[in-house]
């Protein structure tokens, strides 16, 4: 049974039932459920409003708290997030076009919607409320049919961007933060397109991994290799590298697109980069191998068009992974053409000519000490 209404005091929840809480809006729900478990701040500071308009959303199920001016309605927002804001406009100490402007200047409450309660039909005042960020407006007196179906059309918009959130977040995971921020911006297309551009590329391995490996078990050498994943590539976000993909314990990274420092900057980052995370495996008890290569290669979306790839193809790709195999325990091993980007900032020493398959000549190569 729901418990008796406790009266109309600022910020009180005015309907709730045995164990409920504010309950975050369900992908799987129906567009009814969006009026359950949502709560709403009604703020008015006149009682015959609140009263009339509280009744209205409680019979609907909806969670209610008041406040009787803008001020004392940012201090209930700042104590309980609401899903939906009634907010009149003609109140003490605060109206609700100043609320307004301080609910949406702060990033923690700027997308909740807020609905313009009034009496006021001058139409400066209705534009400059939509300019402040309402996204409706309801002219007392109101009845039930319409701020209802309002209320609702209001919660399903932001029930639907609040799922669209939560998916691009999960998407984002599974690809370069750089790249999910190139096509949600609109600078890369989805299409099967390629470009060529200097990039510099980093091919890292585990030393010993096959042992290690047969050494755990399935369940704990997953735990183990995604703790590995996990610190290395903050480490590349960190030095703002692409980070290209995981095959087995190896790692592939790329600098250069989609964004760029320019030539010289991006293979320091680069170095840079290598120099940390190899630093960071001795710490975890382990040694990498790494190669690092700089050169034109083709960049973009490879695949088809029902299932594509962000990659880099090209002889600097291969070149790179070829010095990876050449390189030794704990070791960065660069070609020739990362040196002369790099040797003014970073350390290195000669390591002579390396014979690279699939190079007919063999290649000058550079250790970097630091």
């Amino acid at each position: 049974m729901a418990r008796e209404r406790q009266g109309w005091a600022p910020g009180i929840n005015l309907t709730c039932s045995p164990g409920s809480h504010r309950l975050p809006f369900q992908s799987n729900a129906s567009m009814n459920a969006v009026n359950t478990g949502a709560r709403i701040l009604l703020v008015d500071d006149t009682m015959e409003n609140i009263q009339v308009a509280g009744t209205i959303l409680r019979t609907k199920g909806y969670q209610i708290n008041v406040a009787r001016n803008g001020k004392q309605a940012l201090e209930v927002v700042r104590k309980t997030t609401p899903d939906l804001i009634l907010l009149d406009i003609m109140m003490p100490e605060m109206d609700g076009f100043e609320c307004c402007a301080h609910l949406k200047a702060d990033p923690a409450t700027r997308d909740i919607p807020i609905i313009f309660l009034t009496s006021n039909t001058q139409t400066d005042d209705i534009v400059r409320g939509f300019q402040l960020g309402a996204v409706d407006y309801i002219f007392k007196p109101f009845n039930a049919p319409e701020l209802l179906s309002r209320l609702h059309t209001h919660l399903s918009l932001r029930f639907s961007q609040l799922q669209i959130e939560e998916l691009t977040r999960k998407v984002s995971r599974y690809v370069s933060p750089h790249i999910f921020a190139a096509i949600f911006s609109g600078e890369r297309s989805m299409e099967l397109n390629t470009v060529e551009k200097p990039l510099t590329i980093f091919f890292s391995d585990i030393v010993k991994f096959t042992e290690r490996a047969q050494s755990l078990g399935d369940i704990e050498l997953t735990r183990w290799l995604n703790h590995y994943f996990d610190t290395m590539s903050r480490i590349v976000h960190k030095h703002g590298g692409t980070l290209d993909k995981f095959i087995g314990d190896a790692i592939m990274v790329f600098f250069g697109d989609p964004q760029s420092r320019g030539v010289k900057a991006d293979a320091v980052a680069a170095a840079r980069m290598a120099i940390e995370m190899s630093q960071a495996a001795a710490q975890l008890g382990i040694q990498v191998r790494i190669g690092l290569n700089s050169g034109a290669a083709l960049v973009g979306n490879f695949g088809t068009e029902q299932h594509m790839n962000y990659t880099i193809i090209g002889q600097a790709v291969n070149i790179a992974s070829r010095l990876e195999t050449n390189s030794e325990p704990g070791r960065i091993l660069i070609s020739e053409a990362t040196y002369e980007l790099v040797k003014d900032e970073v350390w290195c020493e000669s390591r002579g000519l390396v014979q690279v398959k699939g190079l007919e000549n063999s290649t000058m190569t550079y250790w970097v000490n630091g």
